[in-house]
């Protein structure tokens, strides 16, 4: 597995295909496989590069703590070892975070941004969700914040169907499970996160996606992108949780190709 030096340690990141480069960066707790099904779909017409961010899979761990602002470091990173001077980014949830703070850091190496299931700054609730995620990351077994973490990250529609037990025995049989405390740091940079008062500053083509069973983020959260920013289109699946990339694959690709299309 290739890695580079990012800005908190070695990531591990992984490219396969040919064409214009997408960018993939998962969301909280979830390694670069999270994008396998969009890897597989678009990895004939387009060069695909996913990594892991920190604190996950195959990357570094983290010696201090970080926001999303920090992590922007790892994806340049990343771009910069495999020559890649432009990108479409595609960023779920905490990478929607980066995949924000990265082109409002360097509007030059993004051609385009998708936000998946993201928001722009925290409320209430959100803070008190990630708080609570960090209580019982610290204080319950594996198992027990296995469960209630499946219950955020995929609607209850398609929880329903492939069943708590699949999805808790997928996270289980993860190579590289995340370190606990690997989880509260990133989830730190889940509470960090702010751009509500930048987002007019994002002037490249922007797809925002939605879940409509998100149970993190709310239409208010996706509103607030998709006015935020100039131009962004909203469009939100059916029937789909936190990770429609996952929940509504072939409908989201259709949609993410579409997109594409019109930037290349």
């Amino acid at each position: 597995m290739p890695r580079v030096a990012g800005g908190a340690g070695e990531i591990a990141y992984e490219e396969v295909g040919s064409g214009p480069p997408l960018l993939f960066i998962s969301g909280t707790s979830f390694d670069r496989t999270a994008w396998g099904g969009q890897v597989a779909h678009f990895m004939g017409s387009y060069r695909c590069v996913t990594f892991d961010n920190r604190d996950v899979g195959e990357s570094a761990f983290a010696a201090d703590p970080y926001t999303p602002r920090d992590m922007v470091a790892d994806a340049l990173a990343v771009m910069d070892a495999l020559g890649v001077e432009q990108a479409h980014v595609i960023g779920h949830s905490l990478g929607g975070a980066v995949a924000q703070e990265l082109v409002l850091a360097v509007p030059a190496r993004v051609r385009s941004l998708v936000l998946v299931d993201s928001w722009a700054r925290n409320d209430d609730y959100t803070r008190a969700l990630f708080r609570t995620w960090q209580r019982v990351r610290t204080r319950c077994t594996t198992r027990e914040f296995l469960e209630s973490a499946t219950l955020f990250a995929f609607g209850h529609r398609f929880l329903n169907t492939i069943g708590l037990e699949t999805l808790v025995a997928m996270s289980t049989a993860a190579p590289h499970p995340q370190d606990p405390q690997g989880f509260v740091r990133q989830v730190e940079a889940d509470l960090a996160h702010d751009t509500a008062d930048r987002l007019g500053r994002i002037a490249c083509p922007t797809l925002v996606v939605a879940g409509e069973d998100d149970t993190i983020f709310f239409r208010e959260h996706h509103d607030m992108l998709a006015t935020g920013i100039a131009g962004a289109r909203l469009v939100v699946f059916p029937k789909a949780g936190h990770m429609p990339q996952v929940e509504s694959s072939d409908a989201f690709n259709r949609e993410l190709e579409r997109f594409l299309a019109t930037q290349t």
